[in-house]
């Protein structure tokens, strides 16, 4: 059984539950992360989403990896990383746990702040381009005169 807490919220599944939950679902495809359940790829955070029924919105993948982790499956990178070199699991001691975890949390909230930036910035070039589109429009306007 694996106690954790995932964006604030108790997350109490064991490892038997989780293969029960995911026995009828069809794997997504898969981007980026995948975790082994009952032979199959899954993204991870369809599986916490199936078994917590949270939105997926509301945790990131690497809250996702660590608890399916720790409740024993295999969560690693699909084919090969972007540098070129195979993925690789690294063994971890359990008494490191606690500070992963805090790791975890913490990547996670850099994760959310990276993905405001990219949304503000996205939202900032939109205002930029219609900003520019008026300013050729004034001055067409002004040529037509």
């Amino acid at each position: 059984m694996v106690k954790a807490l995932v964006g604030g919220r108790p997350f109490d599944f064991s490892k038997d539950e989780i293969e029960r939950r995911m026995r009828q679902e069809e794997p997504e495809s898969i981007r980026e992360h995948l975790v082994e359940v009952n032979g199959r790829s899954f993204p991870p955070k369809q599986v916490l989403a199936t078994v917590t029924g949270w939105n997926r919105t509301t945790f990131t993948t690497m809250e996702a990896q660590r608890v399916l982790t720790r409740a024993g499956f295999t969560c690693r990178r699909n084919g090969n990383m972007a540098l070129g070199g195979p993925a690789v699991m690294v063994p971890v001691r359990a008494g490191d746990l606690g500070r992963l975890d805090e790791i975890a949390v913490q990547a996670g909230r850099v994760g959310v702040a990276i993905d405001a930036a990219e949304n503000a910035s996205r939202a900032a070039r939109q205002e930029l381009r219609a900003l520019l589109e008026s300013v050729r429009d004034l001055m067409n306007d002004q040529e037509d005169q």
